[in-house]
């Protein structure tokens, strides 16, 4: 239990009460650096905020219908509201150059990247491992494939700038770091449409990360029947 729980349910106690308003509740939270949260239901799931959907921008306004409250976060303004919606490289040069002011966030990444290839889960998973091993950051992640990053992935730039923003090293070289190219190079030479993996989840009823393993690692992490994996491998051969 963290060592402000009391004072939070205080506060949760007064403002339920009508005794103080959400804006000097926000107040408080900020003068005691206490993060408040709460819960948001999103594609039957039950997320805390603070919440980053990390989309493409072309999908921003289809999960603001699903999402109201949601916001398009402005990194150069430092804007990141409670449910942000930020593209994959702004959240990656926010968390790296340690812009986010949450402490403890939710990310998730929406289904608009099912066509990311594997360095991109690689690199993600890499830097919420390093952010969750520090005191900067506690990240609650969703759909991030947890793989490693190939030891000589020029991605490995980002990630020792992000160790040096930790304080944690100083040796490994970052130099021009922001100049990296998440799609130009793959690990595997197998290139997917991403509109045809949506096809394919929607036709088999699946989450699209269960058509990307198929796909990368020939893994079978949904439990998918045999059946179903063989015509899946058969339609992507035949596409």
């Amino acid at each position: 239990m963290s060592e402000f729980e009391p004072e939070i349910k205080k506060f949760r106690w007064l403002i339920s009460q009508g005794y103080i308003t959400p804006q000097e509740i926000m107040f408080y939270s900020n003068f005691y650096d206490i993060q408040m949260t709460s819960i948001i239901n999103f594609q039957e799931y039950e997320l805390l905020t603070p919440l980053f959907i990390v989309s493409r921008p072309s999908k921003f306004s289809q999960i603001k219908r699903e999402i109201p409250q949601a916001e398009i976060a402005d990194p150069y303004s430092k804007k990141f509201p409670l449910i942000s919606l930020i593209s994959l490289e702004k959240f990656i040069n926010s968390l790296v150059t340690i812009k986010i002011p949450f402490f403890f966030f939710t990310l998730w990444l929406h289904r608009s990247y099912s066509d990311a290839p594997p360095q991109v889960h690689g690199l993600l998973h890499t830097l919420i491992d390093l952010a969750n091993t520090s005191n900067k950051y506690v990240i609650k992640s969703y759909n991030i494939i947890p793989v490693g990053l190939p030891v000589n992935s020029e991605l490995q730039k980002i990630v020792c700038h992000f160790k040096k923003m930790l304080g944690e090293d100083s040796s490994c070289d970052d130099t021009d770091w922001w100049k990296y190219n998440l799609w130009g190079r793959s690990t595997t030479s197998t290139s997917i449409d991403r509109k045809l993996i949506e096809k394919l989840a929607l036709q088999y009823n699946i989450s699209p990360i269960c058509i990307h393993y198929i796909i990368y690692y020939n893994k079978n992490i949904c439990g998918l029947s045999s059946d179903v994996i063989n015509k899946i491998k058969s339609d992507l051969s035949s596409s």
